[in-house]
C-alpha cells in the first residue's frame, strides 16, 4: 500500500459527521462568541489528536448586518422578509422613508439622493457605483426564493488609509424574487412609498486565526511547504459554506501530522476569520504578515470552500493557476476517475489572497451537475446551490461520502506536492496563456497602443518555458532538481503578479470582479483588460486616461515577462542535467 493509500485510509467518515454536528449548532459571525466557540472546539479537536495547533490573534475591520426591515407603505401596507449587507450604511434611528424607483439597468445617472429597487445580488461593484452616483438607499431583488447575505465593499481585507474613499455610502437590503416582483407590480400602479430601517455595525474586532504547522520529516527534507485554508466563519450556520471545509481541514491535519515522517516537504493549515464579514481579512493578515515567508518557501495556496455538498458529483479545478491546472486535473482524475475536470482561473474571491505575491493557487472540490434542480448560475459557493449564504445551509445540505471523497483528493493533491522530486509546477501552460492572450490584446487594440512588444515578450517566453520544462524533466540530480524547483517558484513570483494583479506584488487590488460579480472581460492581466474596450471608448475624454494606465501596465508586463525569459536561460545553462 502507498503512502497516499494509507492516508486515504485514515479517513473517518464518521468523524466528519461529527464535526458536522457540532458546527449545525453555532452560528460563526467573525469576532462574536460563534468565532470563539469555534476557535475552542477546532484546537481541542486538534490537541485530542495529538496535533499541536497555535492562534494567532488579529485585530480585523469588520462589519456584522445585525437587523433589516423594509415596508411598502400606503393602503396596502405590505413587510418585506428581508436582510441588510456587511459594509453598507446603517439608516438612521428612525430609517428612510422614501419613494422608491426601479431601475432594471442599473443606470445611476440621476439618482442621487434616491432609494432604487434593482434586480439581483448585492454586489459590491454595484453598490461601489451607486456610492459615487449618491444614491441614498438600494433594495436588492435577488433571483430565487432565497435571499443571500453579501458583503458590500470591494476592498481587499482591511483598508489601507488610502482605500478609505471605496468603503460604500449607501443602505442596502435584500429581498427575495416573489417579493421584488410584488413591489414592481405595485410599481406599475403608480409611486410607492417604502420605509427601510437596518443596523450594521462596522469597525475594528478582536479575531483568531488557528494554524497547524506540519514539518517534515523524511530523509532530505526541504523547508518549503504546501499552504492549505478554509474560512470558519459564515453567513447563519454555513454549513456547505464552509462547516465541511473545516471538517475536512481537521481531517487533513490529523492525518498529515500523523504521516509527517513521510512528507518530505512542510504543510501549514489554516482556518481564516474575516472571510463572511470583512472580505478576507484572516487570509490577507496572513499574505501580509508572512510574506517574507510566502515569497521564499511556499509551493502553491489550496483553497478549501464548500466542498462536501449533496448532490455535487462534477469536480472542477476551481481557482486554479495555469502552472498547476495539468497537475489539479490530474489529481482529480487519478482520485475520481473524472477526466477533463472543467478548469476555473482564479477570481477575487474565495480567500485568494496569495496571488499578489506569487503564489499557484488550485481548488479541488464537485459542484452540481449542469441540470440538477437546486443548482443556480448566480450563486457563488455551496456547489452553486441555491442555499448559498441563506438560512437553508443547513446539515441536511451536506454529504458525508462525499465529503470523505473530497478529503481525499485533498490529501492526495497535497502529498504529492510535499514528496515531489520535480514539482509539478509548469510555467509553459502559463506562458502558452500570456501568448494567447498577447495576440488577443493586440488585435483588439491595434491602432490605440502598440502592442508588439508584449506579444514579442510573449513569443519568447513560451519558447524559453517550453525549453526550460523539458532540461528540468530530464533532471535527476537532487541538487540539480532543487535548483529547477527554485526556478519554478521564482518563476510564478514574477510571472503570477502581472498576469492576476493591477497594484503588484505588495498590495491587494479589490474584489471587481469574480464568477457571479464580474465587470471586466477577463480575470487574467485585469491591468491590461481595459484596453479591449479601448476601441470603443475612441473619441471620448475617457480614452485618453484609459490609454495611459494601459501603456503602463504595458511596460510592466513586458518587463515581467522579460525577466521571466532571463531566468529561464540563466537555469537552462547553470543547472547540470546529470548525476555527477
Amino acid at each position: 500500500m502507498s503512502m497516499v493509500e494509507k492516508f486515504h485510509a485514515e479517513v473517518r467518515p464518521e468523524r466528519l459527521r461529527t464535526h458536522l454536528e457540532w458546527f449545525a449548532g453555532v452560528r460563526r459571525d467573525t469576532g462574536g462568541e460563534g468565532e470563539e466557540a469555534a476557535v475552542e472546539y477546532l484546537t481541542a479537536q486538534l490537541r485530542e489528536s495529538g496535533v499541536p495547533v497555535q492562534v494567532h490573534e488579529l485585530d480585523c475591520y469588520l462589519s456584522y448586518p445585525r437587523e433589516a426591515s423594509l415596508r411598502a407603505l400606503g393602503a396596502d401596507e405590505r413587510s418585506f422578509e428581508c436582510v441588510t449587507h456587511s459594509f453598507t450604511v446603517p439608516t438612521p434611528d428612525g430609517g428612510i422613508r422614501a419613494p422608491i424607483r426601479y431601475v432594471p439597468d442599473n443606470d445611476f445617472s440621476g439618482a442621487a439622493g434616491e432609494v432604487l429597487l434593482l434586480d439581483g445580488l448585492c454586489t459590491p461593484i454595484t453598490v461601489l457605483e451607486a456610492s459615487k452616483a449618491g444614491v441614498r438607499a438600494i433594495v436588492f431583488a435577488n433571483q430565487g426564493d432565497a435571499v443571500h447575505n453579501m458583503i458590500a465593499t470591494t476592498i481587499w481585507g482591511t483598508p489601507s488609509a488610502d482605500q478609505l474613499e471605496r468603503l460604500p455610502t449607501v443602505s442596502a437590503v435584500s429581498i427575495a424574487k416573489p417579493d421584488g416582483d410584488a413591489l414592481k407590480a405595485r410599481l406599475k400602479q403608480g409611486p410607492v412609498e417604502i420605509e427601510m430601517r437596518t443596523v450594521v455595525e462596522t469597525g475594528w474586532y478582536p479575531s483568531k486565526l488557528p494554524e497547524v504547522v506540519i514539518e517534515p520529516g523524511a530523509s532530505g527534507a526541504s523547508d518549503e511547504f504546501v499552504l492549505v485554508g478554509g474560512h470558519y466563519c459564515s453567513w447563519e450556520y454555513g454549513i456547505t459554506d464552509n462547516a465541511t471545509g473545516d471538517a475536512c481541514l481537521l481531517e487533513l491535519a490529523r492525518i498529515l501530522y500523523a504521516g509527517r515522517d513521510q512528507l518530505r516537504r512542510g504543510v501549514r493549515i489554516c482556518w481564516w476569520p474575516g472571510h463572511s464579514h470583512g472580505r478576507y481579512g484572516g487570509s490577507t493578515w496572513y499574505a501580509d504578515t508572512f510574506f517574507r515567508d510566502l515569497a521564499e518557501r511556499c509551493i502553491a495556496y489550496h483553497n478549501i470552500d464548500s466542498p462536501g455538498v449533496k448532490g455535487a458529483t462534477q469536480y472542477v479545478a476551481r481557482h486554479t493557476t495555469a502552472e498547476v491546472e495539468g497537475f489539479c486535473t490530474g489529481v482529480i482524475e487519478h482520485v475520481t476517475g473524472q477526466a477533463e475536470a472543467p478548469i476555473h482561473r482564479p477570481s477575487r474571491a474565495a480567500d485568494q489572497s496569495f496571488l499578489a505575491n506569487g503564489v499557484p493557487a488550485f481548488s479541488t472540490y464537485p459542484f452540481l451537475p449542469e441540470g440538477h434542480p437546486d443548482r443556480k448560475a448566480w450563486t457563488g459557493g455551496c456547489a452553486n446551490a441555491w442555499w448559498w449564504h441563506s438560512t437553508h445551509d443547513t446539515l441536511d445540505k451536506a454529504d458525508i461520502d462525499i465529503l470523505s471523497n473530497d478529503t481525499r483528493v485533498s490529501l492526495t493533491a497535497i502529498t504529492d506536492l510535499t514528496n515531489a522530486e520535480l514539482l509539478p509546477i509548469d510555467p509553459s501552460a502559463a506562458s502558452a496563456e500570456a501568448l494567447a492572450y498577447a495576440n488577443e490584446f493586440a488585435a483588439a487594440t491595434a491602432g490605440h497602443v502598440d502592442a508588439a512588444a508584449f506579444t514579442a515578450a510573449a513569443e519568447a517566453l513560451h519558447e524559453a518555458t517550453t525549453a526550460f520544462m523539458l532540461h528540468a524533466r530530464s533532471l535527476s540530480d537532487r541538487a540539480a532538481l532543487a535548483a529547477a524547483n527554485a526556478t519554478l517558484m521564482g518563476l510564478s513570483r514574477v510571472l503570477l503578479p502581472v498576469t492576476y494583479t493591477k497594484g503588484g506584488r505588495f498590495v491587494h487590488d479589490p474584489a471587481e470582479w469574480s464568477p457571479i460579480m464580474r465587470n471586466t472581460k477577463s480575470s487574467l492581466f485585469p491591468g491590461l483588460n481595459p484596453g479591449l474596450d479601448l476601441a470603443d471608448m475612441h473619441g471620448t475624454d475617457t480614452y485618453g486616461f484609459v490609454k495611459a494606465g494601459v501603456v503602463r501596465q504595458l511596460n510592466r508586463t513586458v518587463d515581467a515577462l522579460q525577466q521571466a525569459v532571463r531566468m529561464c536561460d540563466q537555469a537552462r545553462h547553470q543547472t547540470p542535467t546529470a548525476s555527477v
